[in-house]
């Protein structure tokens, strides 16, 4: 039996979950506390996976097509060409065009309406209480399911009982881009002692690009970044900036609340690459996941691949959390034209695949990252 769903947020992970569900015949209604479906800009780079997930784009939601990685360390540097192109998207236009998808499905999508909590089940399902058009005005809600893709910060998920999600900060500068940088190739710079993450440049188009960073809080992200702008000599016209997740373990994303069901897509859910902080893809992925086990008795093939995908990206990242600027020289020099080979074919959304082909065209990597590792151990 087939039960009515109600989305929570206009996330890109949120509004695809509606059209998954609304293309197979469930009743699905959308709900936002926004008054106009008017997201906020925000330059995106994703894998050709995008391409996979069989929905199209609407015109102009793609900027660019990256042909491949440019990667710096202490003065040595890699190019990793790519087979297929990442795609290089604006937040807000793949946001619309999904909204618009999902109505074409028969998805309702009511904006002004903000959740407020849940209030338990009754005969019909879950029962939950959102605030319309920002006057204070209550109304009560029914649905079998509800679907929490409202952010990291998700109010569905505080009001379903599961804890708080770590997040770090998320700033980028939009720059022109200097005529003697490549416009269809990306910028990596580590700098372990700047942000143990890495610095970007994006370029979206022959003009302009975006410049950025990942740090711990709003004040030293921002200062990070300045500091790199400066050196660079690079003047920002703009900043964009958003709290994101970390994941640390999987976060079970279904919860049963008397009647009723809860579920967590994106942001909401941690589906979040923590190697590079990215949730384009992944958060997608967790949402088609979603919508196949609400179809399927709680059943998704889709959200246990997905589990094992980022339960590797953490190993990943607590490794690469370790390096010194001396250890990414060695990882740069250690990729070799099989390596580099791997690295164009499989995309960063593959991890196991990728690090399996890796390792057997460059073992000299296993050795390396037991080195790394035990040398910052204890």
């Amino acid at each position: 039996m087939k039960k009515d769903v109600a989305v929570v947020g206009c996330s890109g992970a949120g509004l695809l979950a509606a059209y998954e569900l609304a293309r197979k015949g469930t009743s699905v209604q959308v709900f936002d506390a926004e008054e106009n479906l008017n997201p906020a800009s925000r330059t995106l780079i994703v894998t050709s996976k995008l391409k996979e997930l069989c929905f199209p784009l609407g015109s102009g939601a793609i900027l660019n097509e990256i042909r491949g990685f440019e990667l710096f360390a202490d003065g040595k540097m890699a190019t990793i060409p790519f087979a297929y192109p990442d795609l290089v998207i604006d937040r807000s236009l793949v946001i619309r065009s999904l909204a618009s998808m999902a109505k074409a499905e028969g998805a309702e999508i009511h904006m002004g309406h903000k959740f407020l909590r849940f209030n338990g089940s009754n005969g019909q399902g879950l029962s939950f209480s959102v605030e319309k058009n920002g006057n204070r005005e209550e109304e009560e809600k029914t649905a079998g399911v509800v679907i929490g893709a409202d952010g990291a910060a998700s109010k569905v998920a505080q009001g379903a009982g599961w804890p708080a999600l770590r997040l770090a900060h998320l700033v980028q500068a939009v720059i022109n881009l200097p005529k003697k940088y490549a416009p269809d190739l990306t910028k990596i710079w580590f700098i372990p002692e700047e942000t143990p993450y890495f610095f970007w440049l994006i370029p979206e188009s022959r003009q302009r690009g975006v410049l950025g960073l990942i740090g711990d809080d709003q004040e030293t992200s921002r200062a990070a970044l300045e500091h790199f702008l400066e050196k660079k000599n690079l003047d920002p016209l703009e900043f964009q900036e958003a709290q994101v997740p970390l994941w640390s373990r999987w976060l079970p994303v279904r919860r049963k609340i008397g009647g009723g069901e809860v579920y967590l897509v994106g942001d909401a859910a941690c589906h979040v690459k923590v190697t590079t902080v990215g949730g384009v893809i992944s958060g997608f992925l967790g949402a088609l996941g979603v919508a196949e086990a609400i179809l399927n008795g709680g059943e998704s093939r889709r959200l246990r691949a997905l589990r094992l995908e980022l339960t590797i990206h953490r190993w990943l990242r607590k490794l690469l959390h370790r390096f010194s600027r001396e250890d990414y020289v060695r990882l740069l020099s250690l990729l070799n034209k099989p390596a580099k080979e791997v690295l164009k074919r499989i995309p960063r959304d593959e991890a196991a695949r990728m690090i399996r082909h890796l390792l057997l065209r460059q073992p000299r990597l296993m050795l390396f990252g037991l080195r790394a590792l035990l040398k910052h151990t204890g």
